[in-house]
């Protein structure tokens, strides 16, 4: 799990996004609108729902391909739940939360370490 969260504003560009992703070395953002998470992008949103459909990254906002809500799992509740949550949904990111309170990320690449 990876417990520092990156996070951008939901107006950031997908370019600017992009550039988060590489800079940090992560596998995903979350998204937020007013200081409070709203969403989630990764990768493949950014590919799938605005390149691959022609919209222009230097324009197009997070909000616009972002995923939500965002999918999470009480952080003490055992693994193979997390793992089944995640087959069950068909995602690769699962917010670790304490009390509902989003404290980290769980990759599905997490789950085969």
């Amino acid at each position: 799990m990876r417990s520092s969260i990156v996070s951008v504003d939901k107006d950031t560009t997908l370019v600017e996004c992009a550039v988060q992703l590489v800079e940090q070395k992560v596998s995903s953002l979350l998204i937020t609108n007013n200081g409070e998470y709203e969403g989630i992008v990764t990768p493949k949103d950014i590919v799938r729902k605005a390149i691959a459909k022609g919209l222009d990254p230097k324009t197009t906002l997070a909000h616009a391909v972002m995923s939500s809500p965002i999918l999470g799992m009480e952080y003490y509740l055992p693994r193979e739940e997390a793992h089944e949550y995640m087959l069950r949904h068909k995602i690769k990111h699962l917010a670790a939360t304490d009390n509902k309170k989003i404290i980290g990320i769980l990759t599905f690449k997490d789950m085969t370490r």
